[in-house]
């Protein structure tokens, strides 16, 4: 479900995913590092980092199209949103992150956290092109 929403926003803007792996068989203060680390290398000094996290802005459907073209225009790199693994992510991460976001105060894995991101970018690009996707 989440390839065909990305699929579905692909016309209104770029939009790709990398999944970056989970570091099994370590402690797990080690691999929220290792997780972190592989975020961090993957990183552009001019990207907009913008991490989901329980404790971030929650924001309705139209708000986060307003943030996302905001966000778009004023970042002269890539808008690159992050759904840590299981354990969370490193201090690192939560450092360079320019802004966090919240899906909802509940807990979700983070592969639903996917698929709802997936979705509201592809509601946020037809919101903004004026679909009536959102109604």
């Amino acid at each position: 479900m989440s390839d065909e929403f990305l699929e579905r926003a692909r016309p209104s803007g770029v939009v790709s995913v990398e999944h970056i792996p989970a570091a099994s068989g370590l402690a797990v203060p080690d691999r929220v590092e290792r997780e972190g680390a592989e975020i961090m290398r993957r990183l552009r000094e001019r990207d907009a980092l913008l991490l989901l996290r329980d404790d971030g802005k929650e924001l309705t459907s139209a708000e986060f199209a307003s943030y996302l073209s905001r966000k778009t225009e004023e970042t002269p790199g890539r808008v690159v949103f992050v759904i840590g693994g299981a354990w969370g992510v490193s201090d690192s991460v939560k450092r360079r992150a320019d802004d966090g976001l919240s899906m909802s105060r509940m807990t979700f894995t983070h592969e639903m956290c996917f698929l709802f991101l997936t979705e509201q970018i592809y509601r946020a690009f037809s919101i903004l092109g004026g679909s009536s996707y959102h109604h």
